[in-house]
């Protein structure tokens, strides 16, 4: 099994394991013996289950992200956008409904959290055709990028862009290539 096959199976497992962690915790941390948990343990509760799944989505992941300012700024910025989702779907359903109980409101607000999170990490830690191109190069094959929107084309059976659409003959697709372009004869 490749380690990009593992990786795609444990992305899978994060849902099944953090519902596991989430119930372990819920007995553990929140402790409903009578009525409802407080909204303090709650809040504890969803903050170790958000650095679980932070780092879950993380150590799996993070070792083939090609981490930039700028990268690192939008998970950042993720992060601070699905805290607020959450805090904005609580304060919804009270003011949809006001009977409805903190420790309910949090549980809900909570939930859509991680799922947001891990969501925009994907958008955001995705390789680039620019990243993939330089990976490829690094590995010593050889690149050919669609000249419009810069996808790797490198093995496709015929010279159409998948992404953008665009046609060339194969002459004009070599010819286009920065690395060609660059040290080609005038």
């Amino acid at each position: 099994m490749t380690a990009t096959i593992a990786r795609l199976v444990l992305a899978m497992l994060i849902l099944p394991v953090t519902g596991v962690v989430f119930v372990i915790l819920f007995v553990v941390v929140a402790r409903p013996l009578a009525g409802q948990p407080s909204s303090l343990k709650l809040l504890f509760l969803w903050a170790i289950l958000y650095a679980f799944v932070g780092s879950y989505w993380t150590l799996l992941w993070g070792g083939t992200v090609r981490w930039t300012g700028r990268r690192l700024l939008y998970t950042l910025g993720g992060t601070a956008l699905a805290l607020a989702c959450g805090v904005g779907m609580g304060v919804t359903c009270m003011l949809l409904n006001e009977q409805i109980p903190p420790p309910a409101l949090i549980m809900m607000g909570g939930a859509i959290v991680p799922i947001i999170w891990v969501t925009l990490t994907v958008i955001v830690w995705r390789e680039s055709p620019a990243e993939r191109t330089l990976r490829l190069a690094a590995a010593g094959a050889a690149n050919l990028v669609c000249p419009i929107c810069g996808y790797q084309m490198t093995g496709l059976r015929e010279a159409r862009c998948p992404e953008c659409g665009a046609s060339f003959t194969l002459e004009q697709l070599v010819a286009a290539q920065p690395a060609r372009a660059a040290v080609a004869p005038l």
